[in-house]
């Protein structure tokens, strides 16, 4: 199997350019050839595919190709509505993105009180959650209440588990096993906050770090817990 990532390295948005290339391993030790940093020219084939071009002339043979480009808010019909559209619908804490119009899911982008910045999140956790509390503002918009939330994400590779709770701020930090282990657990800070966490094969670890990023926890604190990790 061929790869082929337009950024130098995959997952570099989601959890950063050090731990995409920790996780880009896990390609390379399959067997799978991971080619970073490409662009795609043209897909070539008559009646079916027969190979995918490179910019740099390089062609790579295929008989079947899937394409994951991404995504970008469609919002291009609330052009003339008056609403602030950046990235997005733009949102209070509360969903309110104006008088009597609210947002919730992937376009929703909202002031996040458990960060102090906007957040616009393409995970279905985030979808399910923020639309049940838009609703539950739009019913009883007098008792309104800020939407907390933190990101959530995971994906299986070659039978090993990937998980993110958080926000990729700043350089992560290796807090159990190693970038090249089968398992391992990073965090990540904001000052003397922990803010994000992200584990390999860890499964019991990642909830118990969201609940410590949800209060706001010290580095310390974050600290502590994966010492009793690593100890249990």
């Amino acid at each position: 199997m061929t790869i082929l990532e337009a950024q130098s390295t995959p997952l570099v948005r989601a959890v950063g350019a050090v731990a995409g290339e920790a996780l880009a391993a896990l390609h390379r030790r399959n067997g799978s050839d991971l080619r970073c940093g490409v662009v795609v020219e043209e897909v070539t084939g008559s009646s079916t595919v027969s190979a995918v071009l490179l910019s740099d002339g390089t062609e790579i043979p295929a008989d079947l190709v899937i394409v994951g480009i991404g995504a970008f808010p469609a919002t291009g019909w609330l052009n003339d509505s008056g609403l602030v559209l950046e990235n997005g619908v733009v949102c209070d804490a509360m969903l309110s993105a104006a008088p009597n119009v609210w947002a919730a899911g992937d376009v929703a982008r909202w002031m996040s009180p458990d960060f102090g910045t906007l957040l616009r999140l393409e995970h279905w956790t985030n979808a399910s959650e923020q639309a049940a509390h838009a609703v539950r503002n739009i019913l009883d918009p007098a008792a309104a209440t800020a939407y907390s939330h933190i990101p959530y994400f995971w994906s299986d590779w070659y039978g090993s588990r990937i998980q993110f709770s958080g926000v990729p701020w700043g350089e992560p930090q290796i807090v159990s096993g190693a970038w090249d282990a089968p398992a391992f657990a990073a965090l990540y800070r904001d000052g003397n906050r922990v803010v994000g966490a992200l584990t390999l094969n860890r499964r019991a670890d990642i909830m118990k770090y969201r609940a410590l990023i949800a209060r706001s926890a010290s580095w310390d604190e974050a600290l502590q817990l994966a010492e009793l990790r690593n100890a249990a």
